[in-house]
């Protein structure tokens, strides 16, 4: 009995329970001052300004991220190019070969193993063209056009009054490009102007 009435006496009144729980002076100015539209406007503009923050972010790794995919993809292609330029090369000559023997024989000749090895030669020619043209190896245009010397190479001239002066007479050796890149200069003859005549002086 005494240990209940002990306890009994320990339980607070309603009222101080009530008067513990309610907030404070400080507590309440502070309550008051979040739900003021002063508060909400200040704590709105700190929310956009960090979402444009956060936003002006992932614009920017996005683009660090695509200028890195544009380089690694134009470093693949450029090693791609470099490694099949290469490989070009190397049968430019055996193409160069062939053609020599193809233009040595008769384009109808009489004899029927010579008229085999012109067969031959153009089979060879035709699958070799075929290979390069794959790697996108195309052949320059040089007769009867404009010296140009960043794909052409003068190595004769030829004095006429037949052509205008530095234009293409003759191609002694074919030039190529490769994905519209230089991979070999055509070594051309170029007109050089001649002399007039007195004659024509006097005119």
């Amino acid at each position: 009995m005494k240990d209940r009435h002990k306890h009994h006496e320990k339980r607070l009144p309603a009222e101080q329970i009530d008067q513990a729980t309610e907030p404070t002076s400080g507590e309440e100015a502070r309550l008051a001052e979040e739900k003021s539209p002063e508060f909400l406007l200040k704590t709105l503009e700190s929310v956009r300004k960090e979402r444009d923050e956060y936003y002006d972010l992932l614009l920017r790794k996005q683009a660090e991220f695509e200028n890195f995919r544009k380089r690694t993809m134009k470093d693949r292609q450029e090693a791609r190019l470099a490694a099949l330029a290469d490989i070009a090369r190397e049968l430019l000559p055996i193409l160069d070969a062939a053609e020599k023997g193809l233009a040595s024989l008769e384009e109808a000749p009489s004899d029927p193993r010579l008229r085999s090895y012109r067969e031959g030669y153009l089979l060879f020619i035709r699958n070799l063209r075929a290979v390069l043209e794959k790697f996108g190896v195309t052949e320059l245009q040089t007769v009867g056009e404009k010296f140009d010397p960043t794909v052409h190479e003068a190595v004769a001239t030829e004095v006429t009054n037949e052509r205008e002066e530095g234009h293409i007479l003759e191609e002694l050796r074919k030039g190529y490009l490769i994905s519209d890149r230089l991979l070999r200069p055509a070594q051309v003859k170029v007109a050089k102007p001649g002399q007039r005549s007195s004659g024509a002086a006097e005119e």
